[in-house]
């Protein structure tokens, strides 16, 4: 196997007085790839040769706006051209029960997002904004009369709304100690569907509505904790948001967990001391579905798991 890949670039940023920018840009993208070798044949028992280039030449543009509000906010807006082309794996994945589409074609797409972001002095910084990107062709698996089916399932639009904020109360109000308290939330509401063909209206396969993290940390002079619940909803293994597994373990409901992380730190000059408990609770949860090795089947996530670690900077 070998990749060419050359991909020149340019983009300048316009400013437009002191507060407003706007940066656009362009890649063109040049993809040689090419198979020489041996592979098996439809029936497995014997052996054929493959030989063979494909050349894709892309053209990929992009814009980026910001308005400064203050010195320390802004607004922001960006729009740019997505692309993602087949590859080997794609068309022939190893230890698979899936057939594959030998139609397959290269997705393509381009992603919105709309923001306010920055920080009020030291004790709030904040990232807020709305996305929508739009995934045409989408590869992904679909179940069939004959079994699991790999090929361009449909086009497919993402939207919704991605924050992080991180806040102490003690910088905000109490004179600057040896005790700092501060907590923080990441939070994504995703509405992923797909907008053609025979799933239109049904949920985009591994894409949760909502995945939420919170946590928070705690410091006294040379010692600092966190804790963090990160939430994860249910998604669907397959685009026919199928609640129940088939015989091939690929299609079925992904169930929300919740997971309780532990972290202790403990640092004094230039050496520090890390002691953590991923998985505080022990949940059984899993993630994925798969009809590659090592299933066909779900793959579950890990149980509870400590670490610890020893650094040291000169």
């Amino acid at each position: 196997f070998t990749t060419q890949n050359i991909a020149p670039f340019i983009e300048n940023t316009f400013r437009f007085g002191e507060n407003i920018s706007v940066t656009p840009g362009l890649r063109y993208e040049h993809i040689r790839s090419t198979i020489s070798g041996y592979k098996p044949n439809a029936a497995e028992d014997g052996l054929i040769h493959a030989d063979a280039s494909t050349t894709r030449n892309i053209l990929l543009m992009g814009v980026g706006a910001q308005f400064r509000t203050s010195s320390s906010t802004n607004v922001y807006a960006n729009w740019s051209q997505a692309y993602r082309p087949i590859d080997y794996s794609s068309l022939i994945p190893l230890g698979s029960i899936a057939s594959v589409d030998p139609g397959l074609k290269d997705s393509k797409g381009y992603n919105l997002d709309l923001g306010f972001r920055g920080s009020v002095k030291n004790y709030l910084n904040f990232d807020v904004g709305v996305f929508f990107l739009r995934y045409d062709d989408r590869i992904g698996v679909i179940e069939t009369a004959n079994g699991p089916f790999r090929t361009n399932v449909a086009d497919s639009e993402h939207k919704g709304i991605e924050s992080y904020i991180e806040f102490s109360p003690v910088k905000a109000f109490a004179a600057p100690g040896k005790f700092n308290f501060s907590f923080f939330n990441s939070l994504a509401a995703l509405e992923a569907k797909y907008v053609s063909g025979d799933f239109a209206g049904k949920y985009v396969e591994y894409a949760p509505r909502i995945i939420n993290r919170f946590g928070a940390t705690a410091r006294l002079s040379d010692i600092s904790t966190t804790f963090l619940v990160s939430a994860t909803g249910e998604s669907y293994g397959d685009a026919s948001n199928a609640e129940t597994g088939s015989e091939d373990a690929v299609a079925g409901l992904i169930p929300a967990y919740t997971v309780l992380d532990w972290s202790l730190t403990y640092r004094h000059k230039g050496y520090n001391l890390k002691f953590g408990v991923n998985n505080l609770a022990d949940k059984r949860y899993f993630t994925k579905r798969t009809d590659e090795y090592p299933g066909p089947g779900i793959i579950p996530s890990a149980g509870r798991s400590f670490y610890v670690g020893v650094g040291a900077k000169f």
